[in-house]
């Protein structure tokens, strides 16, 4: 679970769950494309979106 305490973020494990994209039963996080819960190789394939995914997380206040 991916959590904050004050400006602290915690990503911890999470137990595994199927993948959107590609149907693999692994770790998951929202950081596809539109939000859905990818694995790590699939978020890897559009890593810009990814990492946008990641800093909507980090600072759900800024646009990006």
């Amino acid at each position: 679970m991916t959590r904050r305490k004050g400006r602290a973020l915690f990503i911890e494990p999470e137990a595994p769950q199927t993948c959107e994209l590609c149907g693999a039963q692994e770790e998951c996080r929202p950081y596809g494309p539109k939000g859905e819960q990818v694995c790590f190789g699939c978020g890897m394939k559009d890593e810009a979106a990814a990492k946008r995914a990641l800093g909507r997380r980090i600072d759900p206040g800024k646009a990006s």
